[in-house]
């Protein structure tokens, strides 16, 4: 699963490839304008833009260095009907990933998504944003976390496959370890496994070790932006 924001002003074409990568198993969020593209981006960043170089609004290759100054990390490829030498040096120079000229065979681009994701580390792990308190399931299920339940995974993600007792826990809470009671964490537990598998049809990788605490598992991709 990568969470891809397409950024393309004609609508049918548009429609198509966004079903065609939900069909792939992405996430895709649509936009067909270089200002609504930013709006979707403050809103919540992606991990491939797709972007259309002829917009309404503006050249759409220009998105590409505003987010490289402000240190989006996302991956961008560009769809155009520019297909001069020119045109693709200056996407390069730019930051563009990768360069598809339009009509776009919809087999080749999900062989260079694909190839964009490894590079980028995108494809297999949980990610959770903690300005927006979301937790991406790798099957690109999305689960709407309180304050405590992202601080808590977050904790957990800074120490991983490590495992941490209550009391280290509690205390990097913010919470006094004498007057905490330690069985609401268990609780804090109890529901947020509950919660994922839920919404995800996924199990929450945080395992309980005897004596020892709690330990997360898998790759947590942690994003505070």
């Amino acid at each position: 699963m990568v969470r891809i924001l397409l950024v393309e002003d004609d609508r049918d074409l548009r429609e198509e490839v966004a079903d065609f990568l939900r069909g792939e198993g992405h996430v895709v969020r649509e936009a067909g304008s270089r200002q609504e593209f930013r709006a979707l981006m403050a809103e919540e960043p992606c991990d491939i833009a797709l972007l259309d170089r002829r917009l309404p609004d503006g050249d759409g290759l220009d998105l590409i260095g505003e987010g490289r100054a402000v240190g989006w990390r996302c991956g961008f490829v560009l769809l155009t009907a520019r297909d001069a030498a020119p045109e693709r040096i200056a996407g390069y120079e730019t930051g563009a990933d990768h360069y598809l000229t339009k009509p776009v065979r919809l087999d080749e681009l999900a062989v260079i998504l694909k190839s964009l994701a490894r590079r980028l580390h995108l494809d297999t792990h949980w990610r959770l944003h903690l300005a927006l308190g979301l937790l991406h399931a790798p099957n690109g299920q999305r689960i709407e976390l309180t304050g405590l339940e992202a601080a808590f995974l977050a904790i957990l993600g800074a120490h991983l496959h490590q495992p941490l007792d209550r009391r280290q826990i509690i205390q990097e809470l913010g919470r006094d370890f004498l007057s905490y009671d330690p069985r609401n964490l268990d609780a804090l537990l109890r529901r947020l496994r509950r919660k994922v598998r839920e919404a995800a049809g996924a199990d929450l990788p945080v395992l309980t070790r005897h004596g020892l605490g709690y330990v997360l598992v898998e790759d947590l991709v942690i994003e505070n932006g």
